[in-house]
């Protein structure tokens, strides 16, 4: 089984513009894996698992989880999913440490009504998070050694990366295309050597004198991203489907590209403004550029072609629709799908290749209905068409049952009333035709 983590969309609510500043205030340190692992220092213990006594990295081949959050109570379905994989180590020789950074008087409440498994700890001052590099929020694993192992994003990843740090099978170093194959018949897992940094705008600004012209070029670098300020706009080391699915705001497998375009080549796309531009208007001109370079013309049309319909049995048995985040006091959702392992997944997991929903082992995602296809869009053969008419936000829970038989439908079905079937439908499709 290969883990798949699709769209992690993520917002907090901290007030203000961070820039080199971050989330913990000035970052003093950036330890890197491998390194010994900083103290943790905090004001208090907010929750403590049963029968335990504080003693961070001390017992025999442990190893220790951490997530920093400094905003915990705007994000309940994070807690959901921790709590979740928690629960799934009970017993075994791991500790898991949730950090937060919120006034007391605020999450020491809410933790009466939203308990979270393991520790909690209060680190008001963002000392912990300044000795471990994190300008923005993200989790750790250090070694029973003392160790930082590595740093990484999201919390469902946990379920596989402490199987694999036990095992040995995690490195620092990213493969290349070239390497990928080998990386994948390994078996290794990847971790980033440090936290993620918080950049400058001006950093990735591109070198070309300020105008209204559109750069596009083959990409020589190995350097990838989506780099932005008021007055430039960088897309690194994108493929035409990512530049597709950026600019026009579609999946990809909805679009549909000359033959000649329809490769996995990377390319550059940059714009460096005399003047201060919305991203808007940023984009407009880079979807120009793009057409004009590549010699197309693109057109939204209605196409009849083949889907997967989403449909809800009468006795659909999905979790209560959550409330909407309140604008602007942040929240979190996370999809992730596991797949089988055929040979195709290597190609699948280097985004090369879209694989049939019988390839499909499990899932965990929160949202609508209609985000919950979208997401599955971007791992598909064709589009997923949302026939349920539900409404509001949802859990979307199978876990992959690991077994030699794959019952993926079988089990969306009885467990949630979810069916997922091949069908023919008319969707809007984005063409883009020689000229």
């Amino acid at each position: 089984m290969v883990a798949r983590t699709l769209l992690p969309l993520f917002a907090l609510a901290v007030p203000g513009t961070f820039g080199q500043i971050s989330l913990y205030g000035p970052v003093t340190a950036h330890p890197h894996a491998g390194d010994p692992a900083p103290d943790l220092t905090f004001t208090k213990i907010l929750s403590r698992p049963a029968n335990d006594s504080w003693s961070p990295y001390n017992r025999d081949g442990q190893l220790t989880v951490l997530v920093f959050f400094p905003d915990t109570t705007h994000n309940p379905q994070m807690v959901d999913l921790w709590n979740a994989v928690v629960d799934k180590f009970a017993g075994k020789p791991v500790e898991f440490v949730w950090i937060t950074g919120e006034c007391e008087c605020t999450v020491g409440l809410w933790l009466r009504h939203h308990p979270i498994t393991g520790w909690v700890l209060l680190d008001r001052e963002g000392k912990t998070g300044d000795a471990y590099g994190m300008e923005m929020p993200a989790n750790v694993i250090v070694g029973a050694d003392r160790k930082i192992v590595g740093y990484f994003m999201g919390i469902p990843e946990i379920e596989d990366l402490v199987p694999a740090v036990q095992d040995g099978r995690v490195t620092t170093t990213r493969p290349s295309r070239a390497t990928l194959k080998t990386f994948l018949e390994s078996k290794q897992v990847l971790m980033e050597a440090e936290a993620p940094r918080m950049p400058s705008a001006e950093e990735h600004k591109p070198p070309f004198p300020p105008s209204y012209t559109v750069h596009i070029s083959p990409s020589k670098g190995e350097e990838s991203g989506n780099f932005g300020g008021v007055d430039f706009w960088s897309l690194q080391g994108y493929t035409l489907k990512d530049a597709i699915e950026l600019l026009y705001e579609i999946n990809p497998i909805r679009a549909q590209l000359p033959a000649s375009l329809d490769n996995d080549k990377q390319y550059d796309f940059s714009v460096v403004l005399p003047e201060q531009e919305g991203l808007e208007q940023m984009k407009d001109r880079i979807r120009a550029g793009f057409e004009d370079y590549f010699h197309v013309t693109a057109s939204r049309e209605d196409r009849v072609v083949d889907v997967y319909v989403l449909s809800l049995e009468a006795n659909g048995k999905l979790p209560p629709a959550k409330p909407p985040v309140e604008e602007g006091m942040g929240g979190f959702r996370s999809f992730g799908v596991s797949f089988e392992e055929p040979g195709s997944m290597n190609e699948a997991i280097a985004g090369m290749m879209p694989q049939p929903i019988g390839a499909i082992r499990g899932i965990s995602a929160d949202g609508t209905a209609d985000e919950f296809c979208h997401t599955l869009e971007l791992a598909l053969d064709r589009p997923v068409v949302n026939e349920t008419d539900l409404k509001g936000e949802f859990q979307f829970r199978i876990e992959d049952s690991k077994g030699a038989e794959n019952d993926f439908l079988e089990r969306l079905r009885d467990q949630l009333g979810l069916v997922i079937t091949p069908a023919q439908r008319s969707v809007e499709t984005l063409v883009l035709e020689a000229r």
